[in-house]
């Protein structure tokens, strides 16, 4: 398996309360329950087990940080409807449908999380846009808003002059707004379901290296140590390839946070209220404007084997991003720019999710294409029905979703995503 790496460049992890440190495995343990991975789905895991198994001895291992992954790295987007090229046939409309009530599924698992929480957690009901700086998407948003009308969701098709009003920016040509999305301050978030956790044994820095299955027992090989485990639940999404999952596939993404605008700043935008858009196209930028009255702005995807970046290529992808910016909000410049970070997402290709028993005593959940946050933590609390073979709405729900299809081998796959990403990058030249 793939050893996860982690910097300490996240502006999410920085302005968020960290959570406390863990040990590192170093000797060899007997669990019930062994979940790999410390993110949404592998915390979400834990805290459905200690509910619903609270004699069970639960182990949870991390390869770097737990909360510091993925999960505190995305762009803090808790979606509902995503947007489409118009499925407006009875088909496209089921499929479409299907994928929506999963979305609104896990806004309600992070909503139980939210009112179970003792600490307060930022769930901005803010909504999102779904935006184009041209009229090259128009058709496409049209169609998006005919999907939207037809599964009897509200949303509101945007002009140029309200979008400035409401954005602080005329970049934007038009914008489909739908209300039910909920931005967060993802590390926030993640950090806080790590603290929840009440008797789940957690290890930091403790990368499963292999796992043998055996007739009673699956044993996990750690660097230092081992964990032989009645069930395990590999919850690693973007690392699930490297974990033997031949259907999905890992891609790189880096963002940007700037510093808070000042009140002069503010006042010359027009004192826009924290906002999220999403591009209409692929590879088009998301940017957010967030509660803190920072901009955030991600329009970077590559394929990196190592999922991981040195310091010319991050000096790169912050340059992208300054870019991006200044195109939106001239005045910007590199200085205002506090925090350039990368991290993980895995895709399959054809959007779908990994939710299965791989073998005799070991399931696996994760691929979210992008929708994490809710699906993350759906998928963590279904996983473990899945196992206990509890067959609840959520578990039904989720099978009845599409498979990821099947992906060409090394290095044909490598070669075929970057062409890909090559000629998306050129379509979104102007919404980057």
């Amino acid at each position: 398996m793939q050893i996860p790496i982690q910097d300490h460049t996240c502006g999410w992890t920085q302005h968020a309360e960290p959570a406390p440190p863990r040990a590192h495995l170093n000797g060899h343990l007997k669990a019930d329950w062994l979940i790999i991975g410390g993110g949404y789905t592998g915390l979400s895991a834990a805290r459905q087990l200690e509910r619903h198994d609270p004699n069970a001895r639960i182990v949870l291992i991390e390869g770097a940080r737990i909360g510091q992954g993925a999960s505190a790295r995305n762009s803090g987007y808790l979606v509902d409807s995503t947007l489409n090229d118009g499925h407006l046939s009875d088909s496209g409309l089921t499929a479409y449908r299907s994928k929506l009530a999963l979305n609104q599924a896990g806004i309600a698992a992070v909503e139980r999380f939210a009112d179970d929480c003792a600490e307060p957690l930022t769930l901005n009901r803010c909504g999102k846009y779904h935006g184009a700086a041209n009229a090259l998407n128009h058709r496409k948003l049209l169609q998006f808003g005919a999907t939207l009308n037809e599964c009897g969701l509200d949303f509101e098709h945007l002009g140029a002059a309200e979008l400035a009003a409401r954005l602080g920016t005329e970049y934007y040509h038009e914008a489909i707004y739908t209300p039910g999305a909920i931005m967060v301050q993802p590390a926030q978030l993640a950090f806080a379901m790590a603290r929840a956790l009440t008797t789940t044994q957690c290890y930091e820095h403790t990368p499963a290296l292999k796992l043998d299955g055996h007739r009673d027992y699956v044993e996990c090989t750690t660097a230092e140590g081992s964990i032989r485990a009645q069930r395990v639940l590999l919850c690693t999404n973007g690392y699930l390839r490297s974990a033997g999952h031949r259907r999905s596939f890992p891609l790189w993404l880096t963002a940007s946070l700037t510093r808070p605008l000042r009140a002069d700043e503010l006042a010359a935008i027009g004192h826009p209220k924290p906002w999220g858009l999403l591009s209409a196209q692929a590879m088009g930028a998301t940017v957010r404007l967030t509660e803190d009255y920072r901009l955030m702005i991600r329009n970077t995807v590559a394929v990196n084997g190592q999922l991981a970046a040195d310091n010319d290529a991050m000096a790169r992808a912050r340059a992208h991003h300054l870019t991006g910016l200044q195109r939106r909000f001239g005045g910007l410049g590199l200085d205002d720019i506090e925090h350039t970070w990368g991290g993980v997402t895995g895709i399959s290709g054809n959007s779908a999710n990994v939710f299965e028993q791989a073998d005799t005593r070991i399931w696996r959940a994760g691929c979210y294409n992008g929708g994490g946050i809710g699906l993350a933590t759906l998928f963590g609390e279904a996983v473990v029905d899945l196992a206990r073979d509890q067959l609840t709405p959520a578990v039904m729900m989720i099978r009845q979703r599409p498979t990821p299809s099947w992906l060409p081998p090394e290095p044909a796959l490598s070669v075929g995503v970057r062409a890909r990403l090559w000629r998306d990058a050129r379509r979104a030249k102007f919404e980057r």
